[in-house]
């Protein structure tokens, strides 16, 4: 298509009626198709009314209590957090929990002129083994972004379970159980990298939404891709996703710097690009042996620098003074060095009350003579600790604790 072109979008919306208003529960149609005599759906849907109730009961309470002793009320506040806890629990027990989205079907294609049809449904979405796995800290930071005006509506693929059924496939609901082959309105992710989390972060958040009594949250922009086999819905997926990755961590390092203008993370990224080293064993030079998080780095990501405690003129210290004593650039960069220089800043010698601290190390690694620099270098197995016990011998002998001739 000519980039120069004008692509007019005619929204033409569908509103599917009669659906659930509450998340969690499974539509009409799939109830009487799949779990009419389901015994464990009934009691796990038995639990969330119970638990809904109950947190009904303790807000009610805390509510007509407001004015009461503060004792009363916070004990009633502790009561309603955990009902809360108690009822997201229940929901995510829930078999064929439903997720609203909004279809987006094309119903004309030109050069100049797309027309597109909106329908929204709530169905069930199944993962298989060969979906992409996501960590439950994305996860978390995914019922973030889904919120984020910044976030792109790109669009999100589904393919009917059909496919995967045929293949006598196992198929899981978003709260893990396993879906009944048959079960109609049942569709499967095909991943991007881009959406992969998008589903289980938009669960979780309707989860919260349903506890908290706000509005539940519908994906849109969402397509139906059709398949005949799972061999072609694996090669379209690979086509798409072989050459797609995240952020590295320069990169991750670089972005945040960006996002968050704070001193460190541009310190970080600045020095991993100056030493061509690893991220991570730059961030333990300036963060007291310390790595971030990952949620940490991705907040930062997003612009929140998070509260640490740090020391820049430390971690530059420590490094000027490895190049002055003259250790290779390719020994500074690795994490033995720092991880080592971090134990002995540690350690409390017998007869001692206090550390040695950083400072005791510095003095240390500027007694070293050429022929101990090369001597640590060469280290090659339990390198850590290679060098540290190095290291404590030289402070030792700098403090009159041993003698050189014990040393020899």
């Amino acid at each position: 298509m000519d980039t120069n072109k004008v692509v007019n979008v005619v929204e033409v919306v569908k509103e599917v009626t009669d659906t659930n208003s509450v998340e969690v529960q499974a539509s009409t149609e799939t109830l009487e198709a799949t779990a009419v005599n389901d015994k464990s759906s009934i009691t796990k849907a038995q639990a969330v009314e119970e638990a809904r109730k109950a947190l009904e009961d303790k807000r009610l309470f805390l509510d007509n209590n407001k004015g009461e002793d503060s004792n009363i009320v916070r004990s009633a506040t502790a009561n309603v957090s955990k009902a809360e806890k108690a009822y997201a629990s229940a929901l995510q027990a829930v078999e064929r929990p439903v997720t609203k989205v909004e279809f987006w079907e094309v119903r004309e294609s030109t050069e100049e002129v797309e027309i597109i049809d909106k329908r929204k449904k709530d169905i069930i979405i199944a993962t298989s083994l060969y979906n992409m796995n996501v960590t439950n800290v994305n996860v978390k930071q995914g019922t973030r972004l889904i919120e984020d005006t910044r976030l792109e509506d790109a669009p999100l693929f589904l393919v009917e379970a059909k496919l995967f059924d045929d293949a006598e496939e196992e198929l899981r609901d978003l709260n893990g159980n396993i879906i009944p082959k048959g079960t109609p309105n049942v569709y499967v992710p095909v991943d991007t990298s881009y959406g992969y989390w998008r589903w289980k972060s938009c669960h979780e958040y309707n989860i919260n939404a349903t506890v908290k009594e706000t509005s539940i949250l519908t994906i849109k922009n969402v397509r139906l891709k059709k398949f005949s086999s799972l061999q072609e819905f694996a090669q379209y997926r690979g086509v798409n996703n072989v050459l797609s990755r995240s952020f590295n961590g320069l990169e991750k390092a670089g972005n945040a710097a960006l996002a968050t203008q704070q001193e460190f993370y541009k310190k970080v990224f600045k020095k991993t690009k100056e030493l061509k080293a690893n991220v991570s064993v730059i961030t333990k030079y300036y963060n007291m042996g310390k790595l971030l998080s990952l949620q940490t780095w991705n907040e930062a990501m997003l612009g929140i620098a998070g509260s640490f405690e740090y020391d820049l003129s430390v971690g530059d210290l420590i490094i000027e003074t490895l190049q002055d004593k003259k250790f290779k650039i390719g020994f500074i960069r690795q994490r033995y060095m720092i991880d080592a220089i971090i134990q002995l800043a540690n350690y409390t010698p017998k007869a001692s009350q206090d550390k040695i601290g950083i400072e005791g190390v510095i003095n240390t690694i500027k007694s070293l003579d050429s022929e101990m620099v090369s001597f640590m270098e060469a280290i090659t197995l339990d390198k850590v600790n290679g060098i540290y016990s190095e290291l404590l011998t030289q402070y030792l002998k700098n403090n009159g604790v041993i003698k050189k001739e014990q040393v020899a």
